[in-house]
């Protein structure tokens, strides 16, 4: 089976799965790592009709069996625009695509798959997005002074801010509109310094408790070390809820609880998941379940 890996070949996460095949000798997995910005299309038009080509250097997409969306680079909004462009037709000429690019396009823009969960059910913080200044700074009283910023596309924890104080909101506030991005806020959730990453793969689950004492802000790549749990049965469900909402079949959610109520509730659903941390602590040998599921499609 000829799978195609958006990710760069020298990549941790490339090479376990690399790895995952070669230790499976039942299966023939022939994985490619393939570049976003080598991407590209043809279009060539006949008397009877139209010819596609989908190609990454000199590799033809459209021989692949299955394609693996592993990460998303920064790009300008018309590489963006084409590389999602070319993954949906891709997808629409037969390429079995995990996640699918309408999974990847919702689960990258936080206030879309947000408004996904909250409309299928599934527990969410309170959460406003505003364009000026005055509208954030209402949003920032209605939240009671104390709210999470978040940039609307980000990953790791990287921008995201704990505000308590009105001029400091205000300051960030106007960099944002000057810089022509949203202003993205949740209210702050009281919750222990450590919060839940759920892998879900399929129908299955796999869980650590992300902890990191005396600081709100509980990313592995922030500093939080893991440790693993069991989900517990509304942990799964929750997640696994969750990834259908916004239509991923493999996806990292992350959970956080209410230490006043109790409450779950999802911060975030990540379509491209790394799990270098999860597969440590847990032992789970996650790189071959994951091509498991994309070879069963």
């Amino acid at each position: 089976m000829r799978i195609g890996v958006l990710a760069a070949e020298s990549g941790w996460h490339f090479q376990d799965l690399a790895r995952a095949a070669n230790d499976n000798p039942k299966e023939v997995y022939d994985l490619r790592s393939l570049d976003f910005v080598r991407l590209s299309a043809e279009l060539t038009t006949f008397q009877d009709g139209i010819s596609g080509e989908f190609s990454c250097g000199n590799e033809s997409l459209l021989s692949l069996d299955r394609l693996i969306v592993r990460t998303m680079p920064a790009g300008s909004l018309q590489q963006i625009i084409f590389r999602m462009d070319l993954l949906n037709r891709l997808e629409a000429a037969g390429v079995k695509i995990f996640n699918s690019p309408r999974a990847v396009e919702i689960s990258v823009d936080k206030y879309l798959s947000l408004a996904m969960l909250a409309e299928a059910g599934v527990p969410v913080p309170e959460t406003f997005v505003a364009q000026t200044v005055e509208d954030g700074l209402e949003y920032f009283e209605r939240l009671g002074r104390e709210v999470i910023y978040k940039p609307l596309f980000g990953s790791m924890g990287h921008g995201i801010r704990l505000i308590t104080d009105r001029v400091e909101a205000r300051s960030l506030f106007q960099d944002l509109v000057h810089s022509g991005e949203v202003i993205y806020l949740q209210k702050f959730i009281e919750h222990g310094d450590s919060d839940v990453r759920v892998l879900v793969i399929g129908d299955q689950t796999i869980a650590m408790k992300r902890q990191r004492p005396g600081h709100w802000l509980t990313n592995i790549a922030q500093g939080a070390t893991g440790h693993p749990i069991d989900p517990s049965s509304q942990q799964h469900e929750i997640a696994i809820a969750a990834c259908k909402a916004v239509g991923c079949r493999i996806a990292g959610v992350d959970l956080l609880q209410d230490a006043r109520t109790g409450q779950e509730v999802v911060v975030d659903v990540n379509a491209a998941p790394g799990w270098q941390a999860l597969s440590r602590v847990s032992g789970v040998d996650i790189a071959a379940l994951i091509l498991k599921e994309v070879a069963n499609g």
